[in-house]
């Protein structure tokens, strides 16, 4: 019985860790897009590669 309630608490650990890991991944996007539009960059080639970005995150 231990064992099974130690495999559960470590796949509910993974699940939140893999969740934080994405919405940390997308937010360095977010900004990484922000930033490429502030330098000038047409926003076509940012938005491209936001959404690159994103696939690579998962999201």
């Amino acid at each position: 019985m231990n064992k099974k309630l130690a495999m559960l608490l470590f796949a509910i650990g993974v699940g939140a860790t893999s969740a934080q890991a994405a919405d940390s991944c997308g937010w360095t996007c977010l900004r990484t897009y922000q930033a490429c539009v502030a330098a000038g960059t047409p926003t076509l080639d940012c938005e491209l590669d936001r959404e690159d970005c994103y696939a690579r995150c998962g999201i």
